[in-house]
Order: C-alpha cells, then structure tokens, then sequence
C-alpha cells in the first residue's frame, strides 16, 4: 500500500502537543540502527578523534553511542556544546559512558552576555587544546553553525602558523546557517587546508522532515510562553523569512483560529505569493509594514533580520521570538549593547539582575524610548530550546541523527577535499524510512 506522506504529516501535526517527549536519555535510535544495520557496514571510527560543535540534547546520546559502538574511543572525544539547548543530564550520561571532564567546556549561562563572542572563545579554548592532540590521528568535527572554520579563519589572521595542526580534517555541518558561511566565506580555506566538508543543510530529510516539526515547535514554544498574551488576543503578527520553518510556524499559528492578520516577511517573490495564498488573513512583504504596531515577531531566516531602529515598530509588550539557530535573528547583542553603553538615552533592560540570576533561559525585557516595553523570549534564542532534554519526540528528530551520522562516515571516506552534501541515494532511504517511523506513532 502507497504511503500517503501528506495525510501522516497532517496527522502527525495536528497531534503535536499530544506527541511524548521522552526525559531520559537513551542509548538507541530505532532510524539510526537501522542505518547502521542496512547501509553502514565495517564503519570505524577508531582511528578518529572527533569533536562535537552540538546541541547537547538527549537523542545526541545515541549518536555519540552508536559512534563508539563503531570504535570511537570516548577518550577521544571532545564537547563544546551549544549553549542555550545544553541540558546537564546529557553530559552526566556522557561521562558516565567514560567521556572525561576535560574533554567538556564549562557551561556558560548568562542571557545577557555577548552569545557570539562567549561561543568564539570556547571554541577557541577547546581547539587549542587539541593542538597539542597526537597528529597521527585525523579529526573529524561535527558542527552547527560553522564554528570550526569561523575559528580558523580568524587563526589563519593573526597566528597562521598553527593551521598546520588542522590539515586534512574531516567536518560535518548541520545548519544553514554554516552551510552559507562556508560558500560565503571558507571555501579558500578548504582548498588551503584540504578540509573535507559534508553539509546536510540541504538535505530532503532535514527541509523537508525536520523543517515542519521545527516550526511546529517553535509555534508551541511561542504559545507556551505568552501567558499573558495568547495568540488569540493579537491584532497585528509579523513572520519573517518564509522557509520550512516559516511555513510550519504560520500554519501551526493558523491552526489556533486567531483573528490576528499576518505579515509574512520574504524577499523572495514566490515565498510571499505562496505565504497570501495560505489564508485571507495572511499578505506576503518584502519588509515590515512601517505603518504598523506588530505585538507578535517570529523571526526564521537565520539571518540578522530586525534591525535596531525597527523598535518603532513594536507595540507595547510586543514579543520577538526567533526560531533559526544561535542568537542573530534579532541583533539581541546590538540591543544589549546600546542598552548597556547608554543606561539612560535609546533603550533600557528592566530587571537585569533577576534576568541574569534566571540564566541563559530568561526572557529578555526592554524599555525603549517613549515607555513602550518588548521582550527577547528565551533571551532571543531560538525558543523551541527552552531547557527541557528535547524539543521534538525522538522518533522524529532521529531522522536528523541519522543524517548527521551517515554525513560522518562519508567525511571520511572522501578521497577528494571540498564541499559536498549528504549522498541522494542516503537521503531519499532515511526520508522514506523516517516518514515510516513516523506513520507509526501517529493515527491515521
């Protein structure tokens, strides 16, 4: 019997809020054994040391597992996690597996510091520990958000010398956001360095599986945090960039019957033809109505998207969620910053010590010009990452994993260096193996 993708997508959707998401770390994806199982035989990593650039959630565990279940040597891994998704029951579940102290940074958890220059620093910690490594052994590190090879453009700036210790190094790349760094700014390097790189940005199952789940966990984190605001009381809501995260964050807000009108924010012509299609309330912008007060922004382009003087389009208690990676959606360190050099000129945080003491999970409350007040949610981060051990049932973030794993494995079996993506063939086995996983777990 033909599987008919769309009605268990639909389904699985509708359920979301029903679906369970397991507390406890485990040691097994069914996806990713099964990967291993069919289309991953003599794998071995045990002449690899690897670092993981990650988010260190629970289902990363039985990646990190299956990997030494396959030879790597717990020793030899090293962690720097992803700040704002870190949770301290994967780490404890690492160490217990024989994964050294050492080979773990120490948590950073202050909302309002400078995200991007904290993360540059530890990676940069970590990396110049392992120039000391035993060369012999070739490196292998799994990324989100190109961390690495920001890293070794700025070595390749101002100690050169020390490029050496990272010729040859095999890299996997998880996000957009990195993919587009590595085209806009790394490729020389990879040729320099003969870096082989495997990006799975662009892969079918992330866009096309992952995508729709993400942005239903981004609208869920959403609704969960206005308490004091539900949707359903919202006359003006903007969603910039119109992705598959865009997409799913616009239909799961649909879904709540709001009578909210919504601007979708794309530059590209077909995404904002597509985005007034969805609905009556919905009209497709190349940028945010200057005539308006939005009291709702969901940003999910990756990018830097609002900008400093866009405050003025905010209505008092207006919201800013980002759903896309790290902290750039919305310059949140732009306007920490003029808040902290000009304490009393353009734009005030309100209650900044209590903000800290809540950590790097705290919302962000700020006071600008003419009284009226908006917030960071999650401190800007994304806001599906809100401190829990996952955002997503592990049967469907699996499919990821089992990308993420498979990209690892081709790293190093590349015989050639340069930028490729996760083999088609691959791909289109884990979307349709992911898609049966997921008829499982849903009613239809």
């Amino acid at each position: 019997m033909k599987i008919n993708k769309i009605r268990i997508f639909e389904d699985a959707l509708n359920q979301f809020e029903l679906l369970q998401i397991s507390d406890k770390p485990k040691k097994n994806l069914r996806l990713l054994d099964k990967l291993r199982k069919e289309r991953l035989k003599g794998i071995n990593f045990d002449s690899y040391d690897v670092v993981f650039i990650q988010h260190h959630l629970g289902p990363f565990v039985a990646r990190i597992c299956s990997m030494y279940e396959d030879g790597l040597n717990p020793e030899r891994s090293w962690f720097i996690d992803i700040p704002y998704s870190t949770h301290s029951k994967v780490i404890e579940f690492l160490q217990a597996e024989g994964c050294p102290k050492k080979n773990f940074l120490s948590r950073f958890n202050n909302p309002l510091a400078n995200y991007s220059d904290a993360q540059k620093y530890r990676v940069q910690e970590m990396m110049e520990l392992l120039m000391n490594r035993d060369t012999s052994r070739q490196l292998l590190v799994v990324d989100d958000g190109a961390y690495f090879l920001r890293y070794l453009n700025d070595l390749k700036n101002y100690s050169p010398e020390k490029l050496k210790s990272f010729k040859n190094v095999r890299v996997v790349e998880q996000t957009t956001r990195g993919h587009r760094y590595i085209f806009n700014h790394a490729l020389e390097l990879i040729k320099l360095l003969n870096i082989s790189v495997v990006t799975i940005a662009r892969c079918r199952t992330k866009v096309e599986f992952e995508g729709p789940f993400i942005g239903a966990a981004v609208s869920r984190a959403v609704k969960q945090r206005l308490e004091k605001m539900p949707l359903a009381s919202m006359k003006k809501i903007a969603i910039i960039g119109f992705g598959p995260v865009g997409k799913a964050t616009l239909k799961e807000i649909l879904r709540k019957n709001i009578s909210a009108s919504i601007d979708i924010i794309d530059i590209d012509s077909e995404a904002r033809e597509l985005a007034a299609s969805f609905h009556s309330k919905c009209r497709g912008l190349t940028q945010l109505d200057e005539r308006v007060q939005y009291e709702l922004v969901v940003g999910c382009t990756g990018y830097n998207s609002f900008q400093l003087n866009q405050r003025r389009l905010l209505a008092d208690q207006a919201i800013l969620a980002s759903g896309s990676s790290a902290a750039i959606e919305f310059n949140r360190a732009g306007f920490i910053d003029l808040a902290e050099k000009f304490p009393d000129d353009e734009i005030e945080i309100l209650e900044k010590e209590e903000t800290i003491q809540k950590g790097i999970h705290a919302d962000i409350k700020l006071q600008q010009e003419g009284g009226k007040i908006f917030s960071f949610l999650n401190a800007g981060f994304p806001v599906n990452f809100d401190g829990k051990l996952e955002c997503l049932p592990e049967f469907i973030i699996q499919a990821t994993h089992g990308l993420l794993y498979y990209a690892g494995v081709q790293a190093i079996q590349q015989q050639y260096p340069g930028v490729n993506t996760v083999e088609p063939e691959i791909d289109q086995w884990l979307l349709e193996n992911a898609i049966k996983e997921l008829q499982q777990h849903v009613n239809i």
